[in-house]
């Protein structure tokens, strides 16, 4: 370290200081007559000299002590400093170092504190925000970056969350500083239903953070419940007509066909249609409940969609050659693949094609039509839309059947609607075919298009994003 440079206010200031008592002792005794005036001159300039050696020391000493403490107290450390041989300030100038040096450990600490504070918010699997006094976004966790689709820090609570009653509730509780809970649903890309718990802090973080919303997906419990009540409403309903058939039938062969052989076997045969038709209805209802219980969770596996679609028509082609009905399967040998569940979507190819069999011209053709589209539809889901690649896959199945008429089309989803009930029941439908195949749509965060002419045929187009 550089010498240092004295003010010289300081240094008289210094010298008057340490100087002063000798010379008042030496006018004390000149005053008594002890010392003559040239004795008193040359006692006080000596005094004042001693002053010099003595105090110009320490003084530079203090000074470069007090550099050497600025220079910690920027920069965390400092070269090492020598002294005029003055004890204290070597000491002092060790007590500050070990104070620089806690701080310092203590502020790593700290920090490594905060950082691992950080990462398990970030490591938490419910969606965290935390807000300040004006309702701002001073941190969120993967989990609410993930729901929300970007990361909404900075901006108000109403970007990441729109529901008014969960705004509404926040602000309750930044102003009573009681904690409050709401349940609020999200609509896209699916439904889902969340609790909020929202926690007002005693006092702001670092980040000015005021009160914690912490989100809870009910969702697949909601569902549940949801389920348990359709179930029993939708399968009471379908249930009835082929239960009161069978036990119509299983009278009639406890009296008065008892002995008829002919009634029996006709009797029979009736019976095992309608418990055969039960048997699909149950199968459909379950495989429904599934797909709905997991709507939520998009999956993640590549899967290809041109080896399904071989396989389903493969499977189904018996079938159609009993309706006299030609399958033909219009599809590249290599195309993207989609994020699938392979077996949920044999399922909607089969759904889809199994229809267009049933209700196509007999005769006919059914087109099953695979291709890359760079085209990406507008009613895409939202968060789908926003993070897509620039191609997708559409397969369309392609009849030649009655059509459909315009205004039946929005309703061809919902379970247990049939623009034709005797027909769809003559058929082997359940009314759950389509309602099934939305739902799949729907985890795949896909789109389902439906287009018909009366008289010259129906398309049912499923578009999924190509797999990242």
């Amino acid at each position: 370290m550089a010498q240092p440079r004295l003010p010289l206010r300081r240094v008289l200031s210094a010298l008057a200081m340490c100087a002063l008592p000798g010379i008042a002792a030496i006018l004390a005794l000149a005053v008594l007559k002890v010392l003559s005036p040239l004795w008193t001159a040359a006692a006080a300039a000596g005094c004042i000299l001693i002053a010099a050696i003595l105090a110009l020391p320490v003084l530079r000493d203090l000074t470069r002590l007090a550099q050497y403490g600025d220079e910690l107290a920027r920069h965390g450390a400092a070269k090492e400093v020598k002294f005029s041989g003055w004890a204290t300030a070597t000491e002092l100038a060790a007590t500050m170092r070990r104070i620089a040096r806690d701080s310092e450990q203590r502020e790593r600490q700290r920090h490594d504190g905060a950082l691992t504070s950080r990462l398990a918010f970030d490591e938490l699997p419910q969606p965290l925000l935390l807000l300040d006094r004006q309702r701002r976004i001073t941190a969120v966790n993967r989990g609410a970056r993930d729901l929300v689709g970007s990361d909404p820090t900075g901006g108000d609570l109403a970007v990441a969350i729109r529901d008014p009653r969960v705004l509404e509730t926040v602000d309750d509780v930044l102003a009573s500083k009681e904690r409050r809970a709401v349940g609020f649903t999200v609509t896209a890309p699916v439904d889902r239903y969340f609790w909020a718990e929202i926690v007002p802090f005693d006092s702001a973080d670092a980040e000015g953070a005021r009160v914690l919303v912490a989100l809870y997906d009910l969702t697949e419990r909601r569902r549940a419940e949801r389920m348990r009540g359709d179930f029993i409403a939708n399968a009471s309903h379908e249930l009835r007509t082929p239960l009161a058939t069978l036990i119509g039938f299983i009278e009639t062969l406890r009296g008065p066909a008892r002995d008829d052989a002919e009634a029996q076997d006709k009797f029979l045969e009736l019976m095992h249609e309608q418990a055969s038709r039960m048997s699909r209805l149950v199968r459909d209802l379950m495989a429904l409940s599934t797909i709905e219980m997991n709507e939520h969770t998009p999956p993640e596996t590549p899967v290809d969609v041109t080896a399904i679609l071989g396989r389903v028509v493969a499977t189904l082609d018996l079938e159609a050659r009993k309706k006299d009905v030609k399958l033909v399967l219009e599809a590249p040998d290599t195309i993207a693949r989609i994020a699938g569940d392979d077996d949920q979507m044999t399922q909607l190819f089969q759904n889809l094609i199994d229809n267009a069999i049933k209700y196509g011209r007999k005769g006919g053709t059914v087109r099953i039509v695979a291709e890359e589209s760079g085209e990406i539809p507008a009613d895409l889901p939202r968060g789908t839309r926003e993070r897509a690649p620039a191609k997708v896959v559409r397969v369309s199945v392609i009849d030649q059947g009655e059509g459909i008429a315009a205004e039946y089309i929005p309703r061809l989803t919902e379970r247990f609607y049939r623009v034709d009930a005797a027909r769809s029941r003559a058929v082997g439908g359940t009314g759950l075919g389509l309602a099934i195949v939305k739902h799949i749509v729907n985890r795949h965060r896909g789109v389902l298009q439906v287009e018909s002419q009366p008289g010259v045929g129906s398309t049912f187009r499923v578009i999924f994003p190509v797999a990242m």
